[in-house]
């Protein structure tokens, strides 16, 4: 009996030492739920975020496309070849500028919705460590204290 004693309190210290103890259910539940939530903030950034972006393809298709056709009415209905080419010129222009300045925005949107998707599972990180070190805290306490 006494050799099953001193195991059981070899095993208990063991498991107060430890601060990554392998299964405990009550935390395991609470940090399910909690990264539940984590995981529903982000993909709730992220779809919002996808949303953004599509809508401003969506403007910004529909703008060009008025523009193309009004290039275009502008060409064939151009009196000789000297405003032919001033119109293909200008759409050329004005095409390659849209383009750029759309490329901008939507780099910007896709940075905008990667910062808002991390930002949860950055702050579930941060905790995650302070927890850590705070538990490997108390276990060198208990440690030092034995």
């Amino acid at each position: 009996m006494a050799n099953r004693d001193s195991g059981k309190s070899k095993q208990h210290q063991k498991k107060d030492i430890s601060p990554f103890p392998m299964f405990d259910p009550g935390e395991f539940t609470k940090f399910s739920s909690r990264n539940l939530e984590v995981a529903t903030r982000a993909a709730r950034a992220y779809y919002n975020g996808m949303s953004k972006i599509n809508q401003e393809m969506m403007s910004f298709v529909n703008a060009r496309v008025k523009k193309d056709i009004e290039s275009a009415r502008a060409f064939m209905t151009s009196k000789n070849s000297e405003s032919a080419f001033h119109t293909q010129a200008e759409f050329v222009e004005g095409a390659i500028r849209d383009y750029a300045d759309e490329t901008s925005k939507m780099m910007h949107l896709a940075a905008d919705m990667a910062h808002e998707t991390l930002a949860p599972v950055e702050q579930r990180a941060e905790e995650m460590l302070h927890r850590f070190d705070d538990r490997t805290e108390i276990s060198e306490r208990k440690s030092a204290a034995e």
